[in-house]
């Protein structure tokens, strides 16, 4: 007599509904992190583009801050502030090999084949340098190769580690888009955000690239962290916080301004429970701490030795200040504009119009549709950045003009106006104007229209270091592999690493603009 035994049946664990959320949660950060390094490797490649094509001196003041990097390498911190160059800055003491003429700058139709390159001779020598009294932060981390290979591998290495620097900012900002927001239109604001004069400046010793990409990454964290009332506090956008604003008060003059704009416009008006939850939040608070003794720190440096004490001109402009204002608006604002997208090598390389139109193109695709559908409270803030960008630079140039000329150039802007179509885009994503599809759309549109300007910004302005611009397209050559100087790793390295990056870039707002399964509440609050 056999018994019967009912068939087993799979007995489901209680937990099994947590245990599968939680591996859909590791799934997505492990989606997040590669596209993190994603964004990292292409800007990286971007920029190292522009740091293997330049000659020597590529940027405004580049050769300025080489001086300065490789007097901080060999312990120079602070030098005593002197009349040392145009009435201001300090000396240092360097590799001879690493004192060279520029004899191009400012004629685009001479390319670079005049100039000395970096010869590696280690005799030291007792230079002048404006940039002699700037904070030794950023220079002694970019700075070290310099000293012992004073010659083209130590140039490149310093400037292939400042592309490093702006990379992690910039890919931060990057994941801050895809990854804390369900609002994936924020990825064209980053593609539009950063220009190529951002890229153009990380490819060279120069510490205003690194301040604009920490202000492009504390903007990217800030917005999800205030505005997005829907979105948890996360741990990891406090620690970006921090250090994003760190960077910005410590690197220039300027930056403690730029942070308090930047932390004024997006938190006044904040709804006040996001204020409340902010003030209970400890990792918060360790943030705006570290910020704060940080700035505390850099307004000290520069005040003590006198950072932004400038030489006065032989024969500076008389004219009153309305006069003044209106050079300003009427002549100098457009200028400003054109700038911030990119004139490269030193402000005399300018691009066919139709390069700026296009990039103007997107940007105003998204300022004007984030100011026609947004509420009063963006309209301000967009305001705001604009206004505090453009006032405080107008107001410091008119004021100095009777003495130092009209010296201010876009690029010193761009700490804060970088803020601007990030912050347009999330107020497109927020208001919902666009569906998951058309948003997707949006920012493959994006990247198929500005990387490809990106590679032309590189590729012209390689035509101008190689063989000179002439007077018009007629009598300008257009190949940048071609050309009476060469860049000593080859001008084909330096565009296919560039082409690279962009392709990588691509990739990343292809994959960054997909619908989004998992709400941010879903996210665990470390992500």
């Amino acid at each position: 007599m056999s018994s019967y035994s009912p068939p087993s049946v799979p007995q489901s664990s209680p937990s099994a509904p947590g245990s599968n959320r939680r591996r859909a949660q590791g799934r997505k950060r492990q989606s997040f992190r590669r596209s993190w390094w994603t964004a990292f490797i292409g800007f990286f490649l971007l920029c190292a583009g522009w740091a293997l094509a330049g000659p020597y001196d590529a940027s405004p003041d580049e050769a300025q801050h080489i001086v300065r990097a490789a007097g901080v390498a060999r312990g120079e911190f602070a030098p005593k502030p002197e009349a040392a160059d145009m009435g201001t800055g300090a000396f240092q003491n360097i590799p001879k090999s690493l004192v060279r003429q520029n004899c191009w700058y400012f004629e685009p139709s001479k390319s670079a084949a005049c100039a000395e390159a970096p010869g590696g001779d280690q005799q030291v020598e007792r230079v002048a340098t404006r940039a002699g009294r700037y904070n030794p932060v950023y220079y002694a981390v970019v700075g070290w190769p310099l000293n012992p290979w004073p010659n083209w591998v130590g140039v490149t290495l310093a400037r292939l580690i400042n592309a490093a620097l702006v990379a992690a900012l910039l890919a931060s900002a990057a994941y801050s888009a895809v990854a804390w927001t369900r609002h994936r239109v924020m990825a064209a604001g980053v593609l539009a955000a950063v220009t190529p004069m951002t890229i153009h400046l990380a490819g060279s010793v120069n510490p205003n690239s690194v301040e604009i990409a920490a202000g492009a990454a504390l903007f990217a964290a800030l917005i999800p962290t205030l505005l997005d009332p829907e979105a948890p506090l996360r741990r990891a956008a406090m620690v970006q916080i921090g250090i994003a604003g760190s960077v910005l008060v410590t690197l220039r003059a300027l930056g403690p301004l730029w942070c308090l704009v930047i932390f004024a416009v997006m938190l006044i008006p904040t709804k006040r429970e996001r204020i409340a939850q902010l003030l209970r939040s400890v990792a918060f608070r360790w943030a705006a701490g570290v910020v704060f003794v940080t700035a505390v720190a850099g307004a000290a440096w520069t005040v003590a030795m006198r950072v932004a004490e400038l030489g006065s001109l032989a024969a500076p402009p008389k004219m009153t200040f309305a006069q003044g204002i209106r050079q300003e608006v009427i002549v100098r604002w457009p200028d400003y504009v054109v700038q911030m997208i990119g004139v490269p090598s030193w402000l005399d390389t300018y691009l066919p119009g139709s390069a700026y139109h296009l990039w103007l193109l997107a940007l105003g695709c998204l300022l004007l549709l984030a100011m026609a559908c947004g509420r009063w409270v963006d309209r301000w803030r967009m305001f705001a950045v604009f206004a505090a960008a453009f006032g405080a630079t107008t107001l410091s140039d008119v004021i100095g003009a009777h003495k130092y000329g009209f010296v201010a150039q876009g690029r010193y802007m761009l700490p804060v106006m970088v803020g601007l179509p990030i912050l347009a885009a999330f107020v497109l994503g927020r208001r919902e104007i666009l569906n998951e599809a058309r948003s997707a759309s949006l920012v493959r549109a994006f990247a198929l229209l500005l990387l490809p300007l990106q590679l032309a910004f590189l590729a012209y302005t390689m035509v101008r270091w190689q063989s000179g611009l002439g007077s018009s397209l007629t009598y300008t050559p257009l190949n940048p592999l071609a050309g009476s100087w060469h860049p000593p790793t080859g001008s084909a390295t330096a565009l296919l690493a560039a082409a690279v990056g962009c392709l990588l870039l691509g990739v990343w707002a292809w994959n960054g603009s997909r619908p989004a399964n998992t709400p941010p509440q879903e996210v665990a609050a470390g992500s």
